[in-house]
């Protein structure tokens, strides 16, 4: 059996929380990006960049980065993984660079890339998903998700502070995201040997297009197959249930940042928790993740754990679903460590976190054993957790998509500071363009000269 869910969620000690944005990033005067997300988000970031007077490199490990990435002061790297710590520094050292870059914190070449920084006492900053959905993303000094150093912050000693301006609804841009990560991994299957030591966290294949196909398919028959649960679900007078929103089998956050091997490990205790403990009147509702509706199915392995533990009847599994509406349903949510946490807290719903969250704070999620919140699900304090979800926007949250038109934001500090330092980049670099490693890549070519961001 696996370990029971036991959390504790008294704060750490640590550093208050450095408000990152992307003047910040603009403040330094040479920048190197490492790998983004799929697509040209940080290609549209470098303009953005360079309009403020920094000097921007960038490091391609792959073909797919090679194609959504082109230009000025960019290096391939195509070496032995053995060697990126090296490579790293000389390149840092021989560009004079300020600050680092990234999307994501658990790469392999971005771990290293964090510890060279550390070592160095230089900044580094990291993107990620973001926190609150949608119109959102995450941008941290520092690091992310886990290691943020919102876990540092007590949500009870914040002030009041005036409600956030309301956010521009930026559509998600499924479709265009789903395009550009096939045009990602295609470049990268077929100029792989240009990058002969290059492993990818998600392996590129040609399994990833039958997977895409599969979910479409899955999709438009769970709309018809799962009619009737939802519809049960969502009615006011419906049965009493607890959500178990499940996260990607690969996500970082369930791999690194918690103790169970796997989303099927951390099913197995759930349901035989819940079936120990819960009132028989409640029902369990498995959510799966919608990104991964192709690739993985846990039906039989959830009616296995269900009729083993006697409670077949009460638990089901929910491919598609508003979350929102679910969790206002719900009498609380139980997960890993997933943002839906924070959906939930929003929404004013009960929340066991079973892995490290920085949002796992004393008087947000409930403290104590998993066993005691199917009986006793403790309420998040109201005030604490409005005034944290503030602070949350307010100091790590981007109103913008990775996957989404829009541009970025101009600001008098940004343009004062380009034009006080344009004469000086001028006489460092020789040109407005950074003259840095530089080198051409075949991949490149399939994506056409695209349209800027205002």
């Amino acid at each position: 059996m696996s370990q029971a869910c036991i959390h504790d969620a008294s704060p750490p000690p640590g550093a208050p929380v450095r408000r990152a944005s992307l003047e910040s990033l603009a403040s330094h005067r040479t920048v190197l990006l490492l790998q983004g997300p799929n697509g040209p988000f940080f290609a549209r970031l470098a303009r953005w960049l360079r309009q403020h007077g920094c000097r921007v490199f960038k490091v391609n490990f792959n073909a797919g980065d090679a194609c959504f990435y082109r230009g000025g002061g960019v290096t391939a790297f195509r070496e032995h993984p053995d060697r990126w710590p090296q490579f790293l520094r000389a390149l840092t050292e021989a560009n004079a660079v300020e600050a680092i870059a990234m999307f994501g914190q658990w790469r392999p070449h971005h771990r290293s890339a964090i510890e060279l920084a550390e070592s160095l006492d230089l900044p580094f900053y990291v993107f990620e998903e973001g926190y609150v959905r949608p119109w959102w993303i995450t941008f941290e000094r520092g690091e992310v998700n886990a290691g943020s150093s919102l876990r540092n912050v007590d949500p009870a000693s914040l002030p009041d502070e005036a409600p956030p301006t309301r956010p521009a609804a930026i559509r998600f841009g499924f479709l265009r995201m789903a395009w550009w990560s096939a045009v990602y991994f295609a470049c990268g299957l077929l100029f792989a040997r240009r990058y002969p030591h290059y492993r990818h966290h998600k392996p590129f294949r040609w399994m990833e297009a039958l997977f895409w196909s599969r979910a479409l398919v899955r999709k438009i028959r769970y709309v018809f197959s799962e009619r009737r649960l939802r519809a049960s679900l969502l009615d006011p007078y419906g049965p009493d249930f607890f959500l178990v929103p499940l996260q990607l089998s690969g996500d970082a956050q369930l791999v690194f940042s918690s103790h169970w091997q796997g989303n099927k490990d951390f099913l197995s205790a759930v349901i035989l928790s819940f079936a120990r403990h819960s009132a028989r009147s409640d029902h369990l509702v498995v959510k799966h993740h919608p990104m991964e509706r192709g690739h993985t199915d846990y039906r039989q392995e959830i009616a296995r754990l269900a009729e083993a533990a006697g409670v077949a009847s009460r638990v089901h599994y929910l491919h598609d679903g508003h979350v929102p509406s679910l969790l206002k349903r719900s009498k609380g949510a139980v997960l890993v460590n997933s943002t839906v946490g924070i959906q939930a807290l929003y929404h004013n719903v009960p929340v066991f976190v079973c892995g490290d969250a920085f949002y796992a704070r004393r008087g947000l999620v409930a403290s104590g054993t998993q066993d005691a919140f199917w009986s006793e699900p403790q309420m998040p304090a109201r005030r604490a957790f409005v005034n944290y979800y503030r602070y949350i926007l307010r100091t790590t949250q981007i109103n913008q998509s990775f996957y989404a038109g829009g541009g970025f934001p101009a600001t008098e500090s940004t343009a004062a500071r380009a034009a006080a330092r344009s004469a000086a980049s001028v006489r460092q670099a020789g040109a407005d363009e950074p003259a840095g490693r530089s080198l051409s890549d075949p991949a490149g070519a399939i994506i056409a000269k695209r349209r800027s961001w205002p």
